[in-house]
């Protein structure tokens, strides 16, 4: 399901950008064309977002009809750009014998072809894609989009049809998948959660008189259901209740059948009302003036709390409700008092869980010992994996070559134990995200074991892969990073780290829920993970899989073997890549390019190449060595991020508008976001006015030569770029007197600028600035002395390398400050003690300091402690704190 929604996202994504930008106004699809595919597109998405759930034998056929054919069209259309583009450019003549190969990129392979094309028509269309220098011709490829229109319009049928018909089954069927019971004996063992449950029955027996609900929130396997379980069956709780009753609710629910059975196990043995406000007005008589206490299981959807919560008087006797879910949102909208978020066991509790399931009474043997702690590893923490490994080995001898081959298959031993519990249960996850999600979780399986998941990088890969649903009025990484958040709130992906503005900076997913990643992701062909040699050993690899993410090699010439095999795919990963300019060329349909510049910099000076790359979004380049940008990338607007890892760029000044026949040929890179970093940037109308959207801007300034100073450069024009959220300026010359910042930026970095302190009020009033990171001696002088009422929405400070010696503040000059970082300040005395009083400061870090500046950081602390503050964190180096003690 994943890959059939996934491969029409994708085609209408290239449909779209055909529309508005065709490359180098050439006509791939005329508009006809594209209104007649559209509807057809669009239908069969609502299609499977309605039936996402719905997993008949017809339904699963049409989705495989789906993906053969969605991708046969993209296919199709980008080998008809591949063959304009390539005759359209100056490297023609030395790539026309690569053709062949570089169609395959595009070409509808056989077995695609035998489902979609009869078969009258399957070999003369295969034996003119054979013929090495005969081109796609404009009549040719009109007739096979005929054909693929044709089958999209008989796809739709299809749908149709199955639409009446399965609408009728999930009528009669709503109540499948919910059950009712009333708590019952449980022997689960509880491990790591000792303060949740303390909190808990505080809650449950608490003097709070009114009806309270509070939940338990956590990922699948991480341990809900068995807290759950160890509060209902304590007897405390049995005792402080007149009635406890559990409840479990999958994702199709169905009030009536809950109301339905809740009645019988309360003990209204004779049910005659069928109606569903009569068994409501039932239900609330047999609660009302009762103590109840009512644990709803494994909560999927907020419509369930509201089809519930109306027949639960609040008898305001201390009744309470507690609510059992993966998803942060439907704990949210169903709580009203407190909501417990689990998190993993640590090392030390996943040993006394793994060894309470494996050995009960008794200890672990000391020669299973070491493999133990393996496997519990290889856990990563998750208390169902530990339960589930622990239960295996339980049955098991104590066999040491035995638990040798659990503990390096941990993972297939984790789904035969138990019947498969654990994949059972994480599949569950996936199989209940919504639709639009689907595509994106699966993506995550192309990134490595244990790897912190930088969210920039996410972001940019899903937009390129073209899997995101359009919304109006937002943009497609402001639907990535609701994505992103939607499967953190589902606790499908875990949080790392944050950045400097409190926004997600990394993120991991747990190894289980990678593995389930990628056994889906294989499944569905949506993409597969293998090694180098793989791809080189067996072409149904890559004929099978629309994705390929092969692992690093170190062998030059295993990668360049590799590179062209991959050539037939629309988009790959090609990070660990070595590039030639020729390899680029050939990328024509390439839409991220990730790679070092450094090992072929003498090939890569230039880019001229780029410029065929006619849907490139992402460009991002390592390596020392400058690099100059060809004036074509001023005719990409396609293009969403150019960005230098190290290094720089030098940017040409656009190409002068020609206007013929009254009309101006100049492009608007209305998806440029990130220009980053850009070597003596000039910033001219022009260059202003084909940049608007402009987030991100890194530029750099070497000292001026005589007669060349701020205004060659028009610096001042920054100011219009009224969009820009993030500025990095590095520069030898204090340019703040010269410069006016818009009033959208958030984030401010200098460096090397050597500006007065007292210039810094021209920073202090930009009205949104929430990061200030000053480096390299960004400013200076002896004394800052900061105007009140400025900084006022600054939560990040960071100065490093300066020669401040006295900083003169208050609690009211950086009111809303979180987080100060203080780095290689060999003369500040101290910092000011006010800064300690700022409501809002979390952290305060030292390092290369004065030990008259840590010392004052730990007064600080200290002082706030006194006042009941424990949540301030100073961290100052250990040597420091060892030497004090000395």
């Amino acid at each position: 399901m994943a890959a059939a929604y996934a491969s029409l996202l994708s085609l209408t994504h290239i449909l779209d950008q055909l529309s508005q930008h065709p490359p180098r106004q050439m006509v791939v699809l005329d508009k006809a064309q594209i209104r007649s595919l559209l509807p057809n597109i669009i239908f069969l998405q609502e299609f499977l977002e309605e039936f996402s759930l719905t997993r008949g034998d017809e339904i699963r056929a049409l989705e495989e009809k789906i993906v053969i054919l969605a991708y046969a069209a993209e296919d199709m259309i980008e080998g008809r750009l591949v063959d304009q583009i390539l005759e359209d450019s100056e490297a023609r003549s030395t790539l026309f014998r690569q053709k062949l190969q570089i169609r395959q990129n595009s070409k509808l392979k056989s077995d695609i072809l035998k489902q979609i094309f009869i078969v009258s028509k399957i070999n003369l269309f295969l034996k003119i894609m054979s013929l090495p220098n005969i081109l796609w011709s404009s009549t040719l490829f009109s007739r096979h989009l005929q054909n693929v229109l044709e089958e999209f319009r008989s796809l739709r049928n299809d749908a149709m049809k199955i639409k009446r018909t399965e609408g009728i089954k999930i009528g009669k069927d709503a109540t499948v998948g919910s059950f009712v019971r009333v708590a019952s004996s449980s022997n689960n063992t509880m491990v790591g959660f000792d303060k949740d449950l303390i909190q808990i029955m505080d809650t449950l027996t608490g003097d709070q008189s009114s009806l309270q609900i509070l939940s338990i929130v956590g990922m699948g396997g991480i341990g809900k259901t068995t807290l759950a379980k160890k509060v209902i069956h304590d007897p405390l709780i049995v005792n402080h209740f007149d009635l406890c009753a559990w409840v479990t609710i999958s994702q199709r629910y169905s009030v009536h059948k809950i109301l339905l059975d809740l009645l019988k196990e309360m003990g209204v043995e004779e049910i005659t009302q069928e109606n569903d406000d009569e068994l409501e007005s039932t239900l609330h008589r047999s609660l009302f003036d009762r103590r109840y206490f009512i644990v709803m299981d494994d909560m999927w959807n907020v419509k369930v709390w509201d089809g519930i919560n109306r027949f639960l008087p609040d008898n305001n006797n201390g009744s309470r409700v507690m609510v059992t879910t993966r998803l942060s949102n439907v704990a949210d909208y169903c709580v009203s008092c407190t909501s417990h978020q689990l998190h993993f066991l640590d090392k030390d509790q996943s040993w006394v869980l793994f060894c309470d399931k494996a050995f009960g009474k008794e200890s672990c043997p000391p020669e299973l010992e070491d493999l133990g702690q393996r496997i519990v590893r290889n856990c990563r923490g998750l208390p169902l994996a530990i339960v589930a490994i622990g239960g295996l080995l339980a049955k098991s001898s104590l066999n040491v070559h035995y638990w040798e081959y659990v503990a390096q298959n941990t993972y297939e031993s984790l789904n035969m134990g138990g019947n498969g519990l654990c994949s059972e249960v994480f599949s569950l996850s996936y199989k209940h995200l919504p639709i639009h999600l689907k595509p994106c979780f699966l993506y995550m399986a192309i990134f490595p074991e244990d790897h912190k998941i930088r969210i920039s990088r996410v972001v940019k890969l899903w937009i390129a892969e073209g899997i995101l649903k359009p919304i109006r009025s937002r943009s497609l990484e402001e639907i990535a990073k609701d994505n992103l958040q939607d499967l953190i709130d589902r606790n499908l992906v875990q949080v790392h780290d944050y950045g400097s503005r409190n926004k997600i900076k990394t993120c991991t997913i747990h190894d289980l829920f990678k593995d389930l990643c990628l056994r889906e992701a294989q499944n569905e062909k949506f993409a597969r993970v293998t090694m180098m040699h793989s791809l080189n050993n067996h072409s149904t690899v890559i004929d099978n899989n629309r994705r390929i993410i092969s692992k690093r090699s170190s062998d030059e010439e295993e990668l360049k073997s590799t590179l062209a095999k991959l050539h037939e795919l629309p988009t790959i990963q090609k990070r660990d890549y070595i590039f030639s300019t020729e390899d680029i060329v050939r990328l024509v349909n390439s839409r991220f390019i990730d790679y070092d510049a450094g090992i072929f910099s003498s090939l890569l000076n230039t880019l001229e190449s780029l410029s065929l790359l006619w849907n490139l979004q992402t460009v991002t380049i390592s390596g020392m060595m400058p690099i100059n940008l060809p004036a074509e990338i001023w005719e990409m607007p396609q293009l969403r991020h150019l960005k230098r890892e190290v290094g720089v760029f030098h940017l040409p000044d656009p190409p002068s508008t020609n206007i013929e026949n009254g009309r101006g040929d100049i492009i608007v890179l209305k998806n440029l976001q990130t220009l980053y970093k850009i070597r003596n940037f000039k910033c001219t109308d022009e260059v202003v006015d084909r940049i608007p959207n402009l987030k991100k801007l890194g530029i750099t300034y070497q000292r001026f030569s005589r007669g060349i100073g701020w205004d060659y450069h028009e610096v001042y024009n920054l100011s219009i770029l009224h969009n820009l959220e993030s500025l990095i300026f590095d520069s030898y010359e204090n340019v703040l007197r010269n410069l006016r910042f818009p009033q959208s930026l958030k984030k401010l970095t200098l460096e090397r600028c050597g500006v007065p302190w007292e210039d810094l009020t021209v920073v202090g009033t930009l009205p949104r600035l929430e990061v200030l990171d000053l480096a390299h001696y960004a400013a200076k002088g002896r004394e800052w002395n900061p105007v009140e009422g400025q900084f006022l929405e600054l939560k990040s400070l960071r100065i490093e390398l300066t020669d401040l010696v006295e900083w003169i503040a208050d609690s009211s000059h950086f009111p809303s400050l979180e987080k100060l970082e203080l780095r290689c300040l060999r003369c500040l005395q101290e910092i000011p003690e006010g800064i300690g009083e700022i409501p809002t400061l979390r952290s305060i870090s030292l390092a290369l300091c004065r030990d008259s500046a840590y010392s004052s950081a730990k007064k600080i602390q200290e002082e706030q402690q006194d006042l009941g503050n424990y949540d301030l964190l100073v961290q100052v180096p250990v040597s420091w704190g060892t030497r004090q003690l000395m």
